[in-house]
């Protein structure tokens, strides 16, 4: 999802020449094939968006999560200290454990899943062994059409086979987010890049939404809103498997004041960027009235 957004945009950037690995042609896990990318990296970035998203996936293997987002990270640190290369590693606003109010950069992690635990864990790993890394806190994000297995991605086609079915209501939770477009991020963290910039940054959308907000939207960019109605119902009803390691917050919505008071907040309203994303041809086959 997220390093799709960052290839297409650095290849199209003049300040940026792009070498761009795909999961299967580097495994972050395998300290030799990491180090071996060294060659030409020095002045350059990197780009860490290896990860293993899965929040019930690392709770099921907590081994393999370590394995592919704390080791997999000091790997990466490792190849960024042996090139000369500045390291960029995308942090995830799940580790904190939200509330009532907003996240700031000076907010206390606080993470309730296994995979925001580690995901911590790496971070603080970067930032204690590089001199001046960029990592950007992000919201939680949608993008990369088929590749998407966040919120955007499972719940089209799960309202689209609802229709298919004949039912007329879909119930959608309410829990809060800041849904924000990979494109956006990686654009933003691009500009970031190319000032030179470092630290930690928050970095999300402008605007928060319910999950039931995101579906109505969804329905009505794909024509469905006189085929199915969205319900509002509470996020502990739809999520109250999520125990231990697979919690999520109720509420996380980061102030991204770092961003703002430097100038440099790239990102934009989530209604017109969801809006904006729907209308690709893969969502096509979804479209009713197209």
């Amino acid at each position: 999802m997220l390093g799709a957004a960052f290839a297409e945009l650095a290849d199209a950037s003049p300040h940026f020449a792009p070498r761009v690995l795909s999961r299967q042609q580097l495994d972050v896990r395998d300290v030799d094939a990491v180090m071996a990318q060294s060659e030409g990296l020095e002045g350059g970035w990197i780009v860490h968006c290896a990860a293993k998203v899965d929040v019930k996936g690392c709770a099921d293997d907590p081994a393999a999560a370590r394995a592919v987002i704390v080791e997999g990270t000091r790997n990466v640190i490792a190849l960024a200290r042996d090139s000369g290369a500045r390291l960029l590693f995308p942090q995830s606003f799940l580790i904190y454990g939200g509330g009532d109010g907003l996240i700031h950069e000076s907010t206390p992690p606080d993470p309730l899943s296994l995979y925001g635990a580690l995901k911590l864990e790496a971070g603080r790993l970067v930032q204690d062994s590089l001199a001046d890394p960029l990592v950007v806190c992000m919201a939680g994000f949608f993008g990369g059409c088929e590749a998407d297995k966040n919120f955007v991605g499972r719940i089209i086609p799960a309202m689209h086979r609802a229709i298919r079915n004949g039912e007329r209501v879909f119930s959608v939770g309410d829990r809060v987010w800041q849904p924000t477009w990979t494109r956006d991020l990686a654009e933003n963290a691009l500009h970031l890049m190319h000032l030179n910039a470092g630290g930690l940054y928050h970095m999300g959308s402008h605007g928060e939404a319910t999950f039931h907000d995101v579906a109505v939207v969804i329905a009505e960019a794909l024509g469905w809103s006189d085929r199915l109605r969205v319900e509002r119902v509470s996020s502990r009803e739809v999520a109250g498997a999520e125990i231990g390691p697979e919690r999520r917050p109720d509420r996380a919505i980061m102030a991204c004041e770092r961003l703002r008071r430097e100038g440099r907040d790239l990102q934009r309203d989530w209604r017109a960027t969801l809006g904006a994303y729907l209308t690709h041809p893969y969502f096509d086959p979804y479209r009713f009235g197209a």
